[in-house]
């Protein structure tokens, strides 16, 4: 836990979720309770969302818009719930414009990085970025921490950007900051933009006569590397509690799996009928895990090392999850439809 934690009496420590109403937000609001945190969940709207795994913890929510939120406000939010750790889980990802990409992932961060280092006592800052910014890897081997930076889509560009930033200010000393480096992320809540959320939307949505959901995906070929999502929150709550802040460390299960295995053990999980139909175009969104055909693992050596931390769920725990929340609000979305037209 970081010295100003330490500081404090036992159980509260205090952490800020930007982005707690999002997929990866909202397991991260429910391992960061169950560790004993007090948690504060921001989002647009002000709904932390439904926990996954569990029923809602007692979380405090707020609605900050915080790329469009001038520094006076954002800083009076943070004097006021000052928390120990901010958790930036806010962005920009599927189906979004480049520029949606930019103001999420990239301005939102800026406005972080303006206010936080001013505060009389500023809080470690943990950075949830991405595998995509890494892009291609030059080799067959697992993609470490030093791996160069090759983004190919635009949401790995902006999240590579947004990690910079953070970074360079933890160099110049500015504040303690972590940058995450997720692969992956598989479990309940998966938006319907994704591959396997798309998979399991369009099964849910399908009818129950017996007839085949028909599935028109592009090329699943790709070998990524899977983890599971609440398995990334507790990552999230081990970096938060570590005694000093790593620069960057890589978190998925250091294995890759091909995209296509993943969606027939999905299909399997829901006894479903189902026709998998597999296009031979490249797929229509870059960064989904089936858009390209190379191979590529994370090293996660250091999470083991500096965090104490190594996935434990199976990716068939992730799919069941995935697959048991698809059709229960908040989560079903109605769009299984909408994305058999879409691929």
């Amino acid at each position: 836990m970081t010295g100003r934690a330490q500081r404090d009496a036992p159980g509260t420590a205090r952490v800020l979720v930007l982005g707690g109403s999002g997929f990866l937000g909202r397991h991260l609001t429910a391992a960061f309770h169950r560790a004993g945190w007090q948690v504060t969940a921001v989002s647009r709207s002000g709904e932390a969302g439904q926990p996954a795994g569990g029923p809602e913890p007692a979380v405090r929510m707020l609605a900050l818009d915080v790329p469009g939120a001038d520094p006076g406000t954002l800083a009076d939010v943070l004097t006021r719930t000052a928390p120990h750790v901010v958790v930036n889980a806010a962005g920009a990802v599927w189906a979004a414009s480049e520029e949606e990409m930019a103001r999420g992932n990239v301005l939102l961060v800026d406005r972080l990085l303006t206010v936080l280092p001013r505060l009389p006592r500023p809080p470690r800052l943990l950075q949830l970025g991405t595998v995509h910014e890494y892009g291609p890897p030059l080799g067959d081997g697992p993609v470490t921490e030093a791996a160069a930076l090759r983004p190919v889509s635009g949401y790995g560009r902006t999240k590579a950007r947004a990690s910079e930033a953070v970074l360079g200010a933890a160099r110049d000393g500015a504040l303690e900051a972590t940058v995450l480096r997720v692969s992956n992320a598989v479990g309940a809540g998966l938006p319907p933009a994704s591959l396997l959320g798309g998979v399991a939307a369009a099964l849910a949505a399908a009818p129950g006569d017996g007839a085949p959901a028909v599935l028109r995906l592009g090329p699943l070929t790709a070998r990524r590397d899977f983890v599971d999502a609440t398995d990334v929150a507790e990552a999230v709550v081990a970096a938060a509690a570590a005694p000093a802040a790593v620069p960057v460390v890589n978190i998925g299960r250091g294995t890759s799996v091909a995209a296509g295995d993943l969606v027939r053990r999905l299909l399997a999980v829901s006894g479903r009928p189902a026709e998998l139909v597999e296009r031979q175009q490249p797929a229509a969104v870059p960064a989904a895990p089936g858009g390209t055909a190379y191979a590529q693992r994370l090293d996660i050596t250091l999470a083991r090392r500096a965090l104490g931390w190594r996935p434990s769920r199976e990716l068939d725990h992730s799919l069941r999850c995935l697959w048991l929340a698809a059709g229960d609000p908040p989560y079903a979305s109605g769009r299984g439809e909408e994305m058999r037209k879409r691929r």
